[in-house]
């Protein structure tokens, strides 16, 4: 049962914003937005040549262009203005203090106090000072060989079994890091629960050196339970009789849950209970990267992240990054009515982001309520999606460029690449580049209308094609730029998308860091699946579509 929180818990939860002056700044922002149209992007870079970089900054490791998004000096007052109204300062400085900013499950959310951990190899957090002993010492038993299978073979291949925050950020920085340092496995995943991804995760590993991570914060999850069960029986087909206890760690909130499944205590890694899993993989969760690529590359990747709460903790609001690009984010979404937000990767180490932020902005910003409950008076998150460059460029640019509807888009590019292949990554920048750039200028009808008539088309056809040739431009975008893809500007690249969201968060006044919107429908899965193997009739299903779609899937198994 959860404890109520005491007195001093309450004082230090975050308080809801005051909504004094946020109408008056609303309708400036609204007045702002309407001579964006008379001035475009275009427009602004001609009359103002230090624009591109009086809107450029560097983060760490990072360079962020931001200058080709609408915002000027006027913009940019007004959205501080807003972030001030808000609260931002208090309820980061909040935040960080170990408020209970999760206020529906009465947790803190300080996850600066992860990464601090890298300074200096200690937390005032037991808990969290405990966690990373344990996780630097399995790490180092893992990669010496001391922690093997049950026949005394070392481990040379392991695989994650879990699901949401538990696969997107392991799986994320096990790809990104793989030019940084020596893998010392072959690693693998497994999320879904469909049976396909199972035999695929589990195809050719040899049994005896292979190590299963089940990953759950409550040790609780179907999906995870389900394949955690799945990869037992496939080791004691292959190893009976053995010890197969050993071939397998948990990382849980949940201790007895994990032992209840028979996994040993010395081989079970707590992790703190407000740990929320998407943002877990600063945490124990990240246990199979630290493994793969040694404690120094993980801790390098606290460290970038550490950078970035420096830099929220002693930047005033104006130079505030995360916050700034965060409020475009509300501007665009509850002034401009856009819903829609491209992540655009254009390096194959980081394919995996797009699905990344997809699920730290959408899990976190997808509410209709405030922290006290109340309907919001206006729009929260919309969709985090896109796809690795230049891949993207052949399947769903041409929405973004010629689409009815404006995408914000971010372009994220290496300047180097570890390969001898200069010129395929030149090609690849100017890929970027370019695209960024047709965004933000377009080109009008006439000027493709000129461009077919000197190619010799009739004054008829040119006129009729360049109405489809066209290009709107003023669509904006920022380019976040790192010399190479190293632990260090990892950590600094997650670490801003973060505060981004939570920055973005607390303007809206909701709690990002809970997601009941995920229960109804675990809930009525477990119901639906006693239908599915006929355990209750199917005409006890609330809808007779439902009803029919369980009586499908029985007569094809039967």
């Amino acid at each position: 049962m959860r404890r109520a929180p005491t007195t001093e818990e309450r004082e230090k939860s975050v308080a809801p914003a005051t909504p004094s002056r946020r109408g008056e700044i609303w309708q400036t922002l609204a007045s702002l937005k309407s001579a964006c149209s008379k001035q475009p992007l275009k427009q602004r870079f001609a009359e103002h040549a230090d624009r591109s970089t009086q809107f450029s900054t560097e983060l760490g490791a990072l360079f962020i262009d931001y200058s080709k998004q609408h915002i000027d000096s006027d913009i940019a007052k007004a959205l501080h203005a807003l972030a001030l109204d808000a609260g931002v300062p208090e309820k980061l400085n909040a935040m960080r203090s170990g408020a209970l900013c999760n206020n529906t499950e009465q947790r803190s959310a300080n996850y600066a106090a992860l990464r601090t951990w890298a300074y200096s190899q200690h937390s005032s957090d037991p808990a969290i000072h405990t966690m990373y002993e344990n996780m630097a010492a399995i790490s180092a038993g893992l990669r010496s060989g001391e922690l093997c299978g049950c026949t005394g073979k070392p481990y040379s291949h392991i695989v994650n079994i879990g699901i949401g925050g538990s696969d997107f950020g392991p799986r994320l920085f096990t790809e990104a890091l793989k030019e940084s340092a020596e893998a010392a496995f072959e690693c693998r995943f497994l999320a879904n629960i469909d049976p396909s991804c199972t035999n695929e995760a589990l195809a050719d590993l040899p049994a005896e050196s292979t190590l299963f991570i089940v990953a759950s914060k409550s040790f609780g999850t179907q999906e995870t339970l389900a394949n955690a069960a799945a990869a037992k029986r496939w080791l004691e087909q292959a190893l009976p009789g053995q010890d197969i206890g050993r071939h397998f760690i948990a990382i849980t909130a949940n201790p007895d849950a994990a032992a209840k499944l028979g996994i040993a205590p010395d081989l079970t890694l707590a992790v703190p209970s407000w740990v929320g899993g998407r943002f877990s993989v600063w945490s124990g969760f990240g246990l199979i990267v630290a493994a793969n690529y040694g404690w120094p590359c993980f801790s390098e990747v606290l460290l970038g992240g550490a950078e970035v709460d420096e830099h929220m903790a002693s930047s005033s609001l104006e130079s505030n990054l995360p916050a700034t690009l965060a409020l475009l984010d509300v501007w665009y979404r509850n002034s401009w009515n856009i819903s829609s937000h491209a992540i655009l990767p254009y390096c194959n180490r980081l394919k995996q982001l797009p699905d990344y932020l997809q699920q730290l902005f959408m899990e976190s910003a997808g509410k209709t309520v405030d922290r006290s409950g109340h309907a919001l008076p206006q729009q929260s998150g919309g969709v985090i999606w896109g796809s690795e460059g230049t891949n993207g460029q052949h399947s769903f640019h041409q929405l973004l460029h010629q689409g009815s509807d404006i995408i914000p888009c971010d372009f994220i590019a290496t300047l180097k690449n570890s390969g001898k292949a200069l010129d395929q990554q030149q090609a690849l920048l100017a890929n970027c580049f370019a695209q960024s750039l047709a965004l933000m200028q377009g080109k009008s009808a006439k000027e493709v209308e000129q461009e077919l008539l000197r190619d010799g088309f009739s004054p008829d056809e040119a006129a009729q094609l360049a109405k489809h040739k066209a290009m709107p431009g003023n669509r904006p975008s920022t380019t976040i730029l790192m010399d190479e893809l190293s632990p260090r500007a990892l950590g600094n690249l997650i670490a801003l998308y973060e505060y981004r969201l939570i920055c973005a968060s607390f303007i809206w006044d909701i709690n990002p860091f809970d997601q009941w919107g995920v229960e109804l429908g675990k809930q009525l899965s477990h119901q639906l699946l006693g239908s599915l193997r006929g355990d209750t009739d199917s005409d006890t299903t609330p809808d007779s579509s439902t009803a029919q779609l369980i009586e499908r899937a029985r007569r094809a198994n039967s």
